[in-house]
């Protein structure tokens, strides 16, 4: 018997695969217009507008370590909506490509690698074998701590 399913929101960063529960996402844009915000971190590309609403934007790959890429015509961004501290942030995080939603049971997500101290630092709650691929499933709670969103939520208000 299947367990109960929880659906996630896969996207590409390079070759990795990445999912993130849809509760998270609140929607999926085009890449578009972006101001730059003096003295953010290198990771922070700028802001956003997105229908009235200001977001900051972060390059997902810069927060995780990886290279940055180029903007192309398949580069996403997907708006998140944190609920941080009983305060809900939304902020738009970069991605190279937003693939689909997929239902995962929990049977099906295995425990992120053990290597030495890997997996008490990595942003990843688990992996699954995603029809051949191994997906990771990215802890956005460590990914996008509490403290750096709300510091850079409030620089924006």
């Amino acid at each position: 018997m299947k367990t109960d399913l929880n659906a996630y929101l896969t996207f590409a960063l390079g070759d990795e695969n990445f999912a993130i529960p849809v509760t998270h996402v609140q929607e999926v844009v085009e890449f578009g217009q972006v101001t730059k915000v003096p003295h953010a971190p290198p990771y922070m590309m700028g802001i956003i507008n997105l229908r009235g609403r200001v977001l900051p934007l972060l390059d997902t790959r810069l927060k995780l370590g990886l290279p940055s890429s180029d903007i192309t015509s398949k580069t996403r961004v997907m708006v998140l909506d944190l609920q941080l501290d009983e305060k809900n942030i939304q902020l738009g995080v970069l991605v190279d490509v937003a693939r689909e939603v997929i239902e995962f049971g929990a049977d099906e997500i295995l425990d992120a690698p053990e290597i030495e101290n890997l997996k008490s630092t990595a942003p990843v709650t688990g992996i699954v074998n995603n029809q051949g691929k191994i997906t990771m499933i990215m802890d956005i709670h460590r990914v996008f701590s509490f403290n750096e969103v709300l510091a850079l939520n409030n620089s924006l208000n």
